[in-house]
C-alpha cells in the first residue's frame, strides 16, 4: 500500500555489478522494478536495495500479520557462509534488513542448502528447501554412500511466522529424484517452486526438475534437458505417521478434552486398522485407561479417508 502510486506489481531481479563499491564484495546486486500492467516496467531510483551474492531462487513473500515483505534469499559473506538459507525483510521493498541464517547445520544436513522458495499455505509458511548432496572432499575424488553426490532434491519445511522454522526431526526427503532414465527429467535436480496449488482432496506441487548434475566438469558437459514437473499428494497429507508390518502405537502430548467429535486423516493396506484409545492425564491418574475408552471400545477404521470420524461402542462423540 505505501508503494500504490508506482504501480501494481514489483519485481526485484539481480543484475551484475563491473565496479563494486568494495573489491571484497562479490559482483552482483539485486535491482526493483515497478509495472502498472505486469509488461513494461520501471527500475527504482533507488536501486541498488542490495549488493551481495544470491545467485539462487530469491523468494519475496507478503506478511500481512506483520506487513512486512520478506525475503528468502542466500547468505552474504558477512552471515559466514554462502550456501545457506538466509532472511532480510523490509516494509517498502527498498530498505532491507541484513539478511541472518535460519537453520543450523548439523550431521543430518547435506554440505549444501541451496535455496528456499516458500508459500503461505492456511495461514502459516511452507518452505522447499533444495538439499544439495555433494561430499565434502568430491572434487578429490570422494563419494557419499548413498550415491546422490551432486545432486538435488527438496525437503519440506513449516514455520507460523516466517522466521522461525522447523523441520522433521528425521529429515526425509519431500520431493525426491526420479531414477535415472531416458525419460526421467529430474533425476538431477527437483527444486520445489513457490506454490501450493488445491484441487478438491488433491494437493499439486510444481517443481523445477534438471537430468544433470551440479558439478564442476559435469554440469556443462552432460545434455541440457530441464522441465516443469507435478508432484500430487492428498490435501493434509504433508508429514505422517506410518505404521510398519507388525503395527504401530503413537501417544500424543497431553489435550485438554474438548468433547465433540474426534476426525482423523488415515489410510491402512493389508488388513490393516486404525483404533483411538483414551488415557487419562489428570495428575491424579496418569496413564490410566478409562472403561469404555479403550483400544478394544474402538471401532477400527479401515480404508482411506481424509475426515473420518472415530467412534467408541461406548459413543460417538468425545462428550
Amino acid at each position: 500500500p505505501r508503494l500504490h502510486d508506482r504501480g501494481r506489481w514489483a519485481l526485484i531481479h539481480p543484475d551484475m555489478v563491473t565496479e563494486p563499491p568494495d573489491p571484497g564484495l562479490h559482483k552482483a546486486k539485486h535491482v526493483l522494478a515497478f509495472s502498472e500492467d505486469g509488461i513494461h516496467w520501471t527500475h527504482a531510483p533507488e536501486n541498488p536495495i542490495f549488493y551481495g551474492r544470491s545467485d539462487t531462487n530469491n523468494c519475496i513473500v507478503y506478511n500481512p500479520e506483520r506487513d512486512v515483505f520478506m525475503w528468502y534469499r542466500r547468505s552474504t559473506v558477512n552471515a559466514g557462509e554462502v550456501r545457506r538459507i538466509a532472511y532480510s525483510e523490509s516494509e517498502d521493498l527498498i530498505a532491507w534488513t541484513q539478511p541472518i541464517n535460519l537453520f543450523g547445520h548439523d550431521e543430518l544436513d547435506p554440505t549444501f542448502l541451496y535455496g528456499m522458495p516458500v508459500s503461505r499455505y492456511k495461514g502459516m509458511y511452507l518452505g522447499y528447501l533444495f538439499c544439495h548432496h555433494q561430499h565434502p572432499r568430491f572434487d578429490q575424488g570422494q563419494m557419499l554412500a548413498d550415491g546422490r553426490d551432486a545432486k538435488m532434491d527438496t525437503e519440506l519445511a513449516w514455520s507460523r511466522d516466517g522466521v522461525h522454522w522447523e523441520r522433521h526431526p528425521l529429515r526425509p526427503t519431500f520431493i525426491p529424484n526420479s531414477p535415472p532414465g531416458p525419460d526421467a527429467i529430474d533425476w538431477g535436480h527437483a527444486q520445489g517452486m513457490a506454490n501450493v496449488i488445491e484441487d478438491g482432496d488433491e494437493v499439486r506441487i510444481y517443481y523445477g526438475g534438471r537430468a544433470w548434475l551440479h558439478s564442476p566438469g559435469r554440469a556443462f558437459s552432460d545434455p541440457k534437458r530441464r522441465g516443469i514437473c507435478l508432484a500430487t499428494l492428498r490435501r493434509d497429507r504433508f508429514v505422517a505417521l506410518h505404521a510398519g508390518e507388525d503395527g504401530g502405537f503413537m501417544l500424543t502430548k497431553p489435550l485438554a478434552c474438548p468433547g465433540g467429535e474426534l476426525h482423523i486423516n488415515g489410510k491402512t493396506e493389508n488388513g490393516g486398522f486404525i483404533r483411538v484409545a483414551v488415557r487419562e492425564a489428570e495428575g491424579q491418574r496418569d496413564g490410566e485407561w478409562p472403561a469404555g475408552w479403550r483400544f478394544d471400545d474402538s471401532n477400527p477404521f479401515t480404508g482411506d479417508c481424509l475426515d473420518h470420524v472415530m467412534t467408541w461402542k461406548g459413543g460417538d462423540t468425545l462428550g
